[in-house]
């Protein structure tokens, strides 16, 4: 039997999958690093760190499935977005990986937008935002000359990998959205842009479909890694869109919530439709042809981390944390949570915004304060989702993705402040997964993405329909979340 492996370059750790050609996990395996913070808003890493965490991860997943490296048959990549590593003329790195966290570029900002102009609406569909590829560069061209000057080379953070494993230089459709360089509309690189900012031309990376072949492992990355020589691998994948091809939310009208550290509402769309405000963003997908609306907020998860770690100090389960929720009616009983712990980004783009409970009574326990906590977050996605109405974005199909695929209540409260029915799969390693997908695609066991998900891709048999009379609750309470925000907008700037 042949497999395939996916990767997942992530932002604290690499995880490689196994998965037999019909989606069945066969083994796991991971290595971390972490982020170095040399002084106040900057985030780098090193991309040694990263080789060395996939050297442990393959080797891992290997142990783990009882296989060798023959056993398989192509490669698929997954990685953080928006980042930069930095080459020179022979091919050496140039520094550290600048990673999507840093905000050394945000006092440049309010020129590079200005220069980009009509562009961010033409052709990126986005706005720059610092920690992205072209927000760091613009960086570098003005405050570490000495380094731009050296660059014949920029790559995404997964790109660099699979560069080390096959000697392959070159980029895919998603990550290349994802430097806010390339035309997401027309999904070319925004020349025009590199004019107007004064950067070099002739540095980026040829640009593929995620599943198209890229090479194959070298002599040399075999002998590191326990791959067999000549393996196959292909471009792979921004990890936003790498996990939505390993749930299988790669058709127009499918919708994911995804609720991991961050949380995420992503639509499928045939066409390049934006948000004129720029609220919330328009990436390419794996599937050509097809493109991610997707709005990305800062909160998710990490608020019921904080409130169990930090403010209860208990270490429960989530999943205990999750029966106590449920145990409250929708509502909270009139407790409120803005979940803004960490500012926010969508559809509020306010780094001063925090956190807040409103309501509390003396009648509240603790279940109440975890599930408002679990309501703040979808109250704050119910806000986006308008967005995607205004846009005319719609939504036949939703998937629920991430920690909160696993939870009872948070996706009861999915369906009933999302009004959709919530469907989820059995996947547990969603980037890693859809990485597999392509990997399976470009070495041609399927003839492509949809037939792939369809085959490897295990929907759960249980699906979470809507509560009536909490849908209507949640409607009448979205008002009072979107006043309390409002009213409390200009007195975050005085704290």
């Amino acid at each position: 039997m042949k497999y395939v492996m996916g990767i997942d370059l992530g932002t604290s750790s690499t995880k490689a999958l196994l998965t037999d050609l019909a989606g069945h996990e066969a083994g796991v395996g991971h290595g971390s690093y972490p982020i170095r913070i040399p002084q106040a808003s900057w985030a780098e890493q090193d991309p040694e760190c990263w080789m060395k965490a996939v050297k442990q991860a393959v080797a891992g997943a290997l142990r783990d499935a009882g296989l060798k490296g023959e056993d398989v048959l192509g490669i698929g990549f997954s990685g953080q977005m928006h980042g930069v590593v930095a080459l020179d003329k022979e091919k050496n790195l140039l520094g550290p990986a600048v990673i999507h966290l840093d905000q050394r570029a945000a006092e440049d900002l309010p020129d590079l937008r200005e220069a980009a102009g009509n562009l961010m609406k033409e052709q990126l569909l986005n706005q720059p935002s610092a920690g992205m590829m072209i927000s760091t560069l613009y960086w570098m061209k003005r405050h570490r000359p000495e380094i731009y000057d050296r660059i014949r080379y920029v790559l995404s953070p997964k790109d660099y990998i699979r560069f080390r494993l096959s000697g392959e230089l070159g980029t895919d459709v998603t990550d290349a959205g994802a430097t806010l360089a390339f035309s997401v509309r027309e999904r070319r690189w925004c020349t025009e842009l590199f004019t107007r900012l004064g950067l070099y031309s002739d540095i980026w990376m040829p640009v593929h479909e995620s599943f198209e072949p890229a090479g194959s492992v070298t002599r040399q990355a075999a002998a590191e890694t326990g791959l067999a020589e000549g393996t196959p691998v292909v471009y792979g994948a921004g990890d936003s869109m790498a996990a939505l091809t390993g749930n299988g939310v790669v058709e127009k009208g499918t919708m994911a919530c995804n609720i991991g550290t961050a949380s995420q509402l992503a639509a499928v769309e045939d066409r390049p439709v934006f948000d004129r405000s720029m609220r919330i963003q328009t990436w390419c997908h794996t599937v050509p042809g097809h493109w991610v609306v997707q709005s990305g907020a800062l909160n998710g998860g990490s608020t019921l981390s904080w409130l169990r770690d930090s403010v209860l100090r208990d270490t429960k389960p989530f999943s205990e944390l999750d029966r106590e929720a449920g145990e409250i009616p929708a509502g909270a009983e009139g407790l409120l949570f803005i979940p803004y712990l960490a500012g926010e980004r969508t559809p509020y783009n306010d780094p001063y915004a925090r956190g807040v409970f409103f309501g509390l009574g003396m009648h509240h326990e603790q279940g109440h304060l975890i599930r408002a906590v679990m309501e703040g977050v979808l109250y704050n996605l119910k806000e986006c989702l308008k967005i995607y109405s205004e846009m005319h974005v719609s939504c036949q199909k939703l998937i629920a993705s991430g920690g909160a695929a696993r939870s009872v209540t948070w996706k009861q409260i999915q369906a009933d402040m999302l009004d959709q029915p919530v469907y989820s799969t059995e996947v547990r390693e969603e980037a890693c997964q859809g990485a597999a997908v392509l990997a399976a695609v470009g070495n041609g066991v399927y003839r492509d993405i949809r037939e792939a998900c369809g085959a490897m891709v295990r929907m759960s048999d249980r699906v979470v329909e809507p509560i009536p009379g909490n849908v209507r609750l949640y409607d009448e309470k979205l008002q009072l979340f979107h006043d309390l925000y409002a009213q409390l907008r200009d007195m975050y700037r005085r704290i």
